[in-house]
């Protein structure tokens, strides 16, 4: 028989909880939105786009300042070419003009002005939707990354502890096989086990060592500095129903944002070329000399101009181009009914993914119970010698396979919530965009 202390060093080496995404995490482990939050921060992309709201400002303010008023400064001489000091042709002054004037524009009806600084601000907001567009996209790729990295780090917890209570096993096996109550057959069985699982953990390191790199680059940490994960806790709310997360859609989703934007985008580049067809009407006010004489300072005074321009005939170039505007904003509202019917549909099938995980973890807890039940019953069967080695690595391949796809199933279940939540337009903590 085997010794009782090898038993109790087995015993306490095959502890394997059965609960290892639960637990509280340490106030300096790294956790799902500290790992988006930092990636939002250093992200590049998330800085494009910040650029880019800036420059669409600029553009915006630049756009508004042309209905403003505008003072310059006019200077220069005219030659004429005249012919017995007179011009050859009608000129106000004569053979030379010289001009040096203030001028104040002021613009009264300029509505191709207004529908431009309209653009400026419609292609402002659009900016600030592909911000939290870009947001959305660096969230869905840290969420992946991150839950690929807790995936694999379960996976080497799990391997490490069959390693370690595989490694026991063999030695109660070879204090077995030394007291004569243990074959041959029994030893090379423990061992054979013993490599299958040191196999199973080289094939999973590297795959964890691999993780950690990506989740690091994704949120700018180095690989040796990247903190430990948070415990991934198992869901306990039920999902949100369907037309919840169709609401939620609908209200916050960047990419039906940035398409109404286009939309209203779009109307305004239609007032701007139906504005061609109106008129412009602008006062000019001038101060200083405009005469064919020298200048003298008694000669300084005002000038006042009130100019209208008018479009009468253009053969047609302003009616084909308004029609294209028209034809581009029935374009961009088909485009968003296409695009809400596409997020609508990657919520069916995501909400349907979701489900099927969560009846997977239920499953797979279920199938994992069993496991180590069949498992506790089958090693003490084992120390007992009523079963044999072959019994054994059976019984622990399947629990060690049942806790693995407990793990999985876990992470799945949250991973399936979180695209969830990235459809209809939340970060994975179900925070709002800014």
């Amino acid at each position: 028989m085997i010794h009782k202390a090898a038993i109790r060093r087995i015993t306490t080496a095959l502890g394997i909880s059965a609960c290892l995404l639960s637990g509280t995490a340490a106030a300096d482990d790294l956790t799902l939105r500290g790992a988006i939050q930092r990636a939002l921060v250093n992200q590049a992309v998330v800085q494009q786009a910040q650029h880019m709201i800036a420059e669409r400002q600029d553009q915006g303010r630049a756009a508004h300042a042309d209905l403003l008023p505008a003072l310059s400064l006019s200077t220069g001489g005219i030659w004429t070419q005249t012919q017995n000091n007179q011009p050859r042709f009608v000129s106000a002054n004569g053979a030379r003009e010289l001009i040096g004037q203030v001028r104040l524009q002021i613009p009264l009806y300029t509505p191709q002005a207004y529908a431009l600084s309209a653009l400026a601000r419609d292609r402002s907001a659009i900016a600030r939707y592909r911000l939290q567009q870009a947001q959305l996209a660096v969230a869905a790729q840290v969420t992946m990354a991150y839950y690929q990295m807790a995936l694999d780090d379960n996976t080497l917890a799990v391997w490490r502890k069959a390693l370690a209570a595989a490694r026991q096993m063999l030695v109660a096996t070879q204090e077995g096989y030394r007291a004569g109550t243990r074959s041959r057959l029994d030893l090379s069985q423990s061992k054979l086990t013993l490599v299958r699982i040191q196999m199973g953990l080289d094939q999973a390191r590297p795959r964890a060592q691999a993780a950690r790199r990506v989740l690091a680059l994704q949120t700018d940490y180095t690989t040796a500095a990247l903190p430990v994960l948070a415990r991934v806790a198992v869901p306990r709310t039920a999902l949100p129903g369907t037309n919840t997360l169709r609401q939620q859609a609908d209200q916050s989703q960047p990419l039906l944002r940035v398409a109404n934007g286009e939309i209203q985008s779009a109307r305004s580049l239609l007032h701007y070329r139906q504005a061609a067809r109106l008129p412009v009407i602008a006062a000019t006010g001038a101060y200083g000399v405009d005469t064919s004489t020298l200048p003298q300072s008694q000669q300084l005074g005002w000038q006042a101009i009130l100019s209208l321009q008018m479009p009468i005939f253009g053969f047609g170039r302003n009616r084909d181009r308004v029609a294209a505007a028209q034809e581009q904003v029935a374009a961009m509202q088909a485009a968003k009914a296409a695009l809400r019917l596409q997020i609508r549909s990657r919520l069916a099938a995501d909400y349907g993914a979701a489900q099927a995980a969560e009846n997977a973890l239920q499953d797979a807890q279920t199938l994992a119970r069993t496991a180590r039940a069949v498992y506790t019953m089958t090693r003490k069967g084992y120390l007992a010698g009523a079963e044999s080695a072959l019994a054994l690595q059976q019984a622990e391949n399947d629990w060690v396979q049942a806790q693995l796809q407990s793990a999985g199933a876990a992470i799945r279940t949250r991973l399936t919530r979180a695209q969830l939540a990235l459809d209809s337009g939340l970060l994975p903590d179900q925070r709002k965009l800014s």
